[in-house]
């Protein structure tokens, strides 16, 4: 496959030069009016302790570890008393770090990266419904409480609306989550969804939909493992049901789709194989409207494109290397563009 020189940079890790140098006076100004850590010089100590292991006095450390584990708990909770009470300027406060740092991080390698999600229902379904209702009426999410709560961590995307362009791609970080309370007033958070949310266009347009949904294994009394799907009840009488003929592929995955032939076009003897293999680590689901192909993988996403890989939250406190810091932002970017991408080869390619 002939790779564009877009994917050519990015796997030699190639930036502008010029705005990486623009980027990192801005990332130091930011820096400057970013308040510093109340345990700034903490982690030197814990230098000295690693250097006192190496040294032979591990015993004593090992004792002061069991002392004080238990605390651990309420350290974390003062912590957070810290972040949330430590004094910040206006300036650090009115900043916007999201278009003046984390997408000119993105666009070092291309300008056509964007920092953003296009919420398109109708690459999922017809019906006209938000983009969530939409996710789960393609089953790419389970059903959701009626009070929950959703937290978008990171987003990107590379020239979506040019369908023509093979690098074209959408990508969401997204939390769906419920929180309530004990008896005792203590508050208690059920995830529903915390993965990834990736869009690609095909090299192929189906007239119907494709749907490959994950399935989960459900314990019962009598018969053992019984494989569940933990999606949408399929209510559409128009939608067949697919039999690939390959036992493994079954039992890991629920496969409907408009047209049965389109689905068998896809569903080639080498795409099921890949699928397998993906499912053995990963919990996804596929639909494919058209020429886009939506898909969700749960429990943190795909491999280095995990939910909050290309993250746009502010920092809260500052760097003691901001150069460094900015450095490794730009290699953590690159590695999840890369994973995207990994993904739709296997997927498209």
């Amino acid at each position: 496959m002939q790779l564009s020189e877009f994917r050519k940079r990015l796997i030699e890790g190639r930036v502008h030069l010029a705005n990486r140098e623009l980027l990192i006076n801005e990332y130091q100004h930011f820096n400057s009016i970013t308040p510093a850590s109340p345990f700034e010089g903490v982690s030197d100590k814990f230098k000295e302790i690693f250097g006192d292991i190496r040294g032979g006095k591990t015993v004593l450390i090992v004792l002061l570890a069991i002392v004080f584990l238990p605390l651990l708990p309420m350290a974390i909770v003062v912590f957070a008393i810290i972040v949330l009470t430590t004094n910040r300027s206006p300036e650090w406060k009115g900043y916007d770090y999201k278009h003046k740092i984390a997408e000119p991080t993105l666009k070092l390698f291309d300008d056509k990266l964007e920092m953003t999600y296009h919420l398109d229902s109708k690459d999922l379904t017809d019906s006209g419904i938000g983009y969530t209702d939409a996710l789960i009426e393609a089953r790419l999410l389970r059903p959701l409480r009626k009070n929950h709560l959703d937290r978008i961590l990171s987003s990107c995307s590379y020239d979506w609306y040019n369908s023509s362009n093979p690098d074209s791609f959408e990508f969401e970080g997204r939390k769906f989550y419920y929180e309530w309370k004990d008896d005792e007033g203590d508050t208690h958070e059920e995830i529903m969804f915390n993965g990834g949310i990736y869009k690609f266009h095909t090299n192929f347009t189906i007239n119907g939909i494709i749907n490959i949904m994950s399935t989960t294994t459900k314990k019962t009394l009598l018969s053992g493992e019984k494989e569940t799907s933990v999606f949408k009840y399929i209510q559409n009488k128009d939608e067949l049901v697919i039999d690939t003929e390959n036992k493994e592929f079954s039992e890991v995955f629920d496969t409907i789709a408009t047209y049965d032939y389109e689905a068998y076009q896809y569903l080639t003897p080498t795409k099921i194989e890949q699928l397998i293999q993906l499912r053995r680590k990963y919990f996804l689901s596929i639909f494919i409207k058209g020429n886009v192909m939506t898909v969700t993988i749960d429990n943190g996403g795909y491999n280095s494109a995990s939910a909050s890989s290309i993250s746009f939250v502010k920092p809260s406190f500052r760097s003691k290397n901001p150069v460094n810091d900015l450095d490794g932002r730009v290699e953590g970017y690159r590695k999840a563009l890369l994973s995207i991408y990994e993904l739709k080869d296997i997927l498209i390619g």
